[in-house]
């Protein structure tokens, strides 16, 4: 359900009526430069996921793939429509179908990632502490596949029935981005409050807990109990869920922290300028995460390190020409 018009409901009203102090075109070329590396840097790492046994058969890797994935999806869609919006200044094209795909990707994404991170975290404790869990078929689907599908099931049936089909009526504004976001459930008291705490509450303190606990609990055994646990396999591990979880708490926790305030009541005009700039540094998340996947990935660290030494390689090859003249000879002699 939704209306066509160029106001926003009234739960966007503040934030829609004013904007960050950087103009639109400087956002768009302060993201551009970040867009495109990070969408070859996606390319790169699913390239080598699909074309590398080694990769798809590491169990550790098979939520961030499907992260980095979903956040592919992100890259191609939902960032070029924003980066269209701050080139135009308003939504193109200006149709409903158009907000209500934009928003349902902009929104069911975002939460999609999140709880699959959340998950992510505890899996890792499942992997380096508890792999008997894994060792028959069935516990592997149980606790590996199952935990997946049950998250990706949700999300959309979740979105769908909030997003598509919502029990109150969208209004869009094409001079707001994503057509002012106009997520008219966040009127209903009862499924806003279940859309912050179980969509955003509970899976970011997920990720906080499990990614403290894991790195206590790794260096615990490793400095405490002095057990081989193949601590060069676990520290990676380690790495790699630390690293999204920094990237995570600090892109997305502040919009986050602002939504769940306002819900309990406080004004929507206390942070409204921070949750501005919060609205827009929070797609920095989509544009860095192939970056910190790539990084804590050491396959591919070593093949990147190996392609930028090829590459140096060739240019000393083909390098800068001495021209010099033999004393015997009026030819010239070339050395290289």
């Amino acid at each position: 359900m939704f209306s066509e018009d160029n106001s926003s409901y009234e739960h966007g009203s503040v934030l829609s009526s004013s904007d960050i102090a950087i103009p639109r075109l400087i956002r768009f070329w302060i993201m551009l430069p970040f867009y495109i590396p990070s969408v070859i840097c996606s390319l790169f790492i699913l390239y080598n996921f699909m074309v590398r046994r080694k990769l798809r058969e590491a169990l550790h890797y098979h939520v961030i793939v499907l992260l980095l994935f979903i956040n592919f999806i992100v890259q191609l869609t939902n960032i070029p429509w924003i980066l269209n919006y701050y080139r135009l200044g308003k939504v193109w094209p200006q149709n409903s179908f158009f907000c209500l795909v934009w928003i349902f990707i902009d929104e069911a994404l975002y939460i999609t990632i999140t709880i699959l991170f959340a998950w992510a975290t505890i899996e890792r404790h499942i992997l380096i502490f508890h792999d008997q869990l894994l060792s028959t078929k069935y516990k592997f689907i149980f606790f590996h596949y199952l935990p997946i599908a049950i998250i990706l099931l949700y999300s959309i049936c979740y979105n769908t029935i909030a997003i598509i089909v919502p029990p109150c009526q969208n209004t869009f504004d094409y001079s707001q981005l994503v057509c002012g976001y106009p997520l008219c459930y966040y009127e209903v008291s009862s499924l806003a409050m279940w859309d912050v705490i179980v969509n955003h509450i509970i899976p970011t303190t997920i990720i906080i807990f499990c990614s403290l606990l894991l790195l206590l609990r790794v260096l615990y055994q490793k400095f405490q109990m002095h057990r081989p646990i193949r601590w060069q396999n676990h520290r990676k591990m380690t790495i790699q869920v630390l690293s999204i979880s920094v990237l995570y708490l600090v892109v997305y926790f502040p919009k986050m922290l602002l939504e769940f305030i306002h819900l309990c009541g406080i004004p929507e005009e206390v942070g409204a300028d921070l949750m501005h700039y919060a609205d827009f540094f929070v797609y920095y998340g989509n544009l860095f995460l192939p970056f910190v996947c790539a990084g804590s990935m050491p396959e591919l660290k070593e093949k990147i390190k190996k392609l930028f030494l090829n590459y140096r390689r060739r240019t000393q090859v083909i390098g800068p020409q001495t021209l010099a003249l033999s004393p015997n000879a009026g030819d010239p002699q070339f050395k290289f």
